[in-house]
């Protein structure tokens, strides 16, 4: 940006077009030279800053890296600059002929056609300027503001150009639709495009030929009634400010562009244009000095101008209501199909959450008896030791399994069990753990609550478990049980240190007789 600034600082040919046009000005309004050499010198300058125009279209029409449609601007641009060429020598001519006739500085018919043709122009290529519009909706949006603003147009071309005089209707619409409506015109469809962001120009650009539009307007409501010897000057400094603006936007751009062609691509911009509601605004405005003036030439056109462009408002906010409507309907199926999402989502949240539990539970259960396995008995053994205190860990061995298992076959052994695992789940505490390590083997996990009646909870288990078993096909099976407890120290290591002090104290229950318990010896 900061090379790009200096590009425009130190231009030549921008600074000689500001310069010579502020020195016209300047010697304009110090009133040096007369009148006629004032109009003859105007359009001589002007010709000679069209000359400039074409230039610099031309130029810019040739810079890398500019897209196709952005080159066909710039060469429609290079030709509406030799159409008001033409137009300015035509009416250098013109005002050679007669310096003091008001046409000599208003312009002749030659150069009111050619300001339109060329104007014309100007406006169907910024029309047709790709804008990027994604649906039908968007582009009659656009050309109802593009109507919106029309209309206005015409209003105030009307305002400015028709003097308080009758006249024919059609006479006076002539100059109306020759000069301001176009160039408000192409100042709306600058702004949309810049707007938009789609404009085959930069914002600079767009933002100094509006003011060069705004200051031809100005100079166009001093003619509306005559050039008397005291505006003169002014109207021809305005008009020469008009056009020397065009150019220096041109030329801004130009150097903006150079070594930088991607500052024109698409940006996101808004998705709304104030600029119809000012525009209406404007006709209201209009209509309202017509009425208080009393202008009967004015205010028909006016009123009728004030009336469609609302109507075109209307037309436009109801197809917002459409839109607005379709995107709320759009946008409620939308929820609504984010909650049967959420909905269908959570479920097989629940259903992951469920099948992991399921999953958890046959890693750490066994699938016989639901008793915690090996693992996760382990797994709280390791816990309880690593939170401190005394551990008191158990195994059990069932005694004469092995025979009900030869006698009655596996299914009555899995019953037997079964029940053995019940029985021995009701001897202990919820907080305690109940598990099944082997194929007869079973391991208890005391809570610190139940800790003190270890040996209770042993010897009810050994007569639990020589109670009879109901068994299917063999009546009533019967076995004994082996306990041995152990008790943690300070000396032990582990979980598995503390199962095998509590697996010998077992096996020393099994040489004494079985169907006992033992406690470990402390160390």
């Amino acid at each position: 940006m900061d090379a790009i600034q200096r590009r425009v600082a130190s231009d030549r040919l921008l600074g000689g077009l500001t310069a010579g046009t502020a020195v016209l000005i300047t010697l304009y309004a110090a009133g040096v030279s007369t009148s006629q050499v004032r109009v003859i010198t105007t359009w001589l300058a002007i010709a000679v800053i069209h000359v400039f125009l074409v230039w610099v279209a031309f130029s810019t029409a040739k810079t890398p890296g500019l897209p196709a449609p952005t080159r066909r601007f710039w060469h429609s641009v290079a030709a509406a600059g030799v159409i008001y060429l033409f137009g300015d020598i035509a009416q250098t001519v013109t005002a050679a002929r007669d310096p003091s006739a008001t046409i000599a500085a208003t312009g002749g018919p030659v150069h009111q056609a050619a300001l339109s043709i060329g104007s014309a122009l100007l406006m169907i290529t910024l029309l047709t300027v790709p804008l990027g519009f994604a649906s039908r909706r968007e582009r009659s949006r656009f050309w109802m503001d593009v109507a919106t603003v029309m209309v206005a147009a015409v209003v105030v071309g009307w305002h400015l150009v028709v003097p308080d005089r009758p006249g024919a209707v059609l006479d006076m619409a002539a100059p109306v639709l020759a000069g301001p409506v176009i160039l408000l015109l192409c100042v709306f469809v600058v702004a949309k495009l810049v707007m938009s962001g789609t404009a085959p120009f930069t914002r600079a650009c767009g933002m100094i030929g509006a003011g060069g539009a705004a200051i031809k307007t100005a100079a166009d409501a001093l003619s509306r009634d005559g050039l008397p010897e005291d505006q003169l000057h002014w109207y021809l400094a305005c008009t020469i400010a008009a056009h020397a603006l065009l150019t220096i936007g041109l030329r801004v751009n130009q150097l903006q562009l150079a070594g930088t062609p991607e500052i024109l691509h698409p940006k996101q911009t808004k998705p709304y244009s104030l600029l119809p509601y000012g525009a209406i605004a404007v006709t209201y405005l209009l209509l309202t000095i017509a009425v208080i003036r009393r202008d009967a030439a004015t205010v028909p056109i006016a009123l009728a101008g004030t009336a469609v462009s609302t109507l075109l408002v209307v037309l436009r906010q109801l197809t917002a209501f459409r839109d607005n409507a379709r995107l709320l309907t759009e946008l409620d199926v939308k929820v609504q199909e984010l909650h049967v999402t959420q909905e269908g989502l959570r479920e097989s949240l629940d259903e992951r959450d469920a099948l992991a539990a399921r999953l958890r539970h046959h890693a750490f259960h066994d699938g016989l008896t639901g008793l915690p396995n090996r693992s996760l008995y382990a797994e709280r053994l390791d816990a309880a030791l690593q939170a401190g205190g005394p551990v008191v860990a158990m195994l059990i061995d069932l005694d004469d399994f092995k025979q009900v298992n030869d006698e009655w076959g596996h299914g009555a052994g899995d019953s037997l069990l079964r029940e053995v695992a019940q029985r021995l789940r009701a001897c202990v505490r919820a907080t305690d753990t109940v598990a099944r390590i082997g194929g007869d083997e079973f391991a208890v996990l005391l809570s610190p609550e139940s800790a003190g009646d270890a040996s209770a909870i042993a010897a009810r288990m050994v007569r639990v478990v020589e109670s009879p078993v109901a068994v299917p096909g063999a009546g009533s099976a019967r076995v004994g049980a082996s306990v041995g407890i152990a008790v943690s120290s300070a000396l032990t290591k582990d979980g598995d240190d503390l199962l095998r002090e509590a697996d010998h104290a077992m096996y020393a229950v099994k040489r004494d007789g079985k169907g006992s318990y033992a406690l470990a010896p402390s160390r």
